[in-house]
């Protein structure tokens, strides 16, 4: 089929016009990097958002992790404020009790110190009070002597109602206590009873010191007599020389020496 010319130079297409497929070899590389940096620049710009999104999220997990820190070791300095208050009233308590335990060591010391010094101004006042009482027996020597003596003489006199005027009222004799009657019954034993001859035998009358100080004792040498049956009722007094010692107390009544105790000493 034939086509008139012009129909045909109209319908005549020109494809490199209409398909860039059909471009030419240059225009089309730039082409194709222009796309590949447009999708390089958009997975940029997308891996930049997805960065950021996960780095935002990140920085309010770690803003929430350290605020439960701070929170944490806000309790914790709470807590260990607490106890170093604790600590603090605990050591000025002890340091107040400390304090108070050297005011009691130092009154105690000095408590100490005057009770040494009472003890000490004591033990010297016993001290003269004892070689005061030494002094004052020695000069009562007399005096008990005298009370001995008449004792005696009313026992070998047979007086012994008047014997009992010298005898305290605690009287014992070898350790024993006696009623009047027993006492009489007693004495009656005893023949004569007198101190030793001091010409013979020295001493015969002596103060001794005791250990009691409100007592007088008196160590003695006598002759004593006592009937053959005496031996049983009297079986401390042997015939011949006999050693005594006598205890005196004063009485305060009477105002008279008194005879407290006989005891037979060997």
């Amino acid at each position: 089929m034939l086509w008139p010319k012009r129909l045909q130079q109209t319908t005549q297409l020109n494809y490199s016009d209409c398909n860039p497929i059909y471009s030419e070899p240059g225009e089309l590389a730039m082409k194709k990097f222009v796309i590949v940096m447009i999708s390089a620049i958009v997975l940029f710009m997308f891996l930049m958002l997805n960065y950021l999104v996960w780095d935002k999220e990140n920085l309010q997990n770690q803003r929430e992790t350290d605020k439960i820190e701070q929170d944490w070791l806000r309790g914790q300095n709470r807590i260990l404020s607490a106890t170093v208050e604790e600590l603090e009233q605990a050591n000025k308590k002890l340091e107040n009790e400390n304090a108070s335990q050297k005011e009691r060591i130092n009154d105690l010391g000095l408590e100490l110190s005057i009770a040494k010094q009472k003890a000490v101004s004591d033990l010297q006042t016993l001290q003269k009070q004892e070689q005061a009482l030494v002094f004052f027996k020695s000069l009562i020597k007399d005096d008990l002597k005298q009370v001995t003596e008449k004792w005696f003489s009313n026992i070998t006199l047979e007086k012994y109602h008047d014997s009992l005027n010298y005898l305290d009222k605690d009287f014992t004799l070898w350790g024993n206590s006696y009623e009047e009657n027993e006492y009489i019954e007693l004495m009656s034993n005893i023949k004569s009873i007198s101190l030793a001859d001091e010409s013979n035998s020295n001493n015969a009358f002596t103060i001794i010191n005791g250990e009691e100080p409100h007592l007088v004792q008196a160590r003695l040498i006598v002759n004593a007599y006592v009937v053959e049956e005496a031996n049983k009722s009297l079986p401390h007094v042997v015939n011949g020389i006999n050693n005594l010692e006598i205890g005196f107390n004063y009485n305060s009544e009477s105002k008279n020496w008194a005879i407290l105790y006989v005891i037979t000493k060997k």
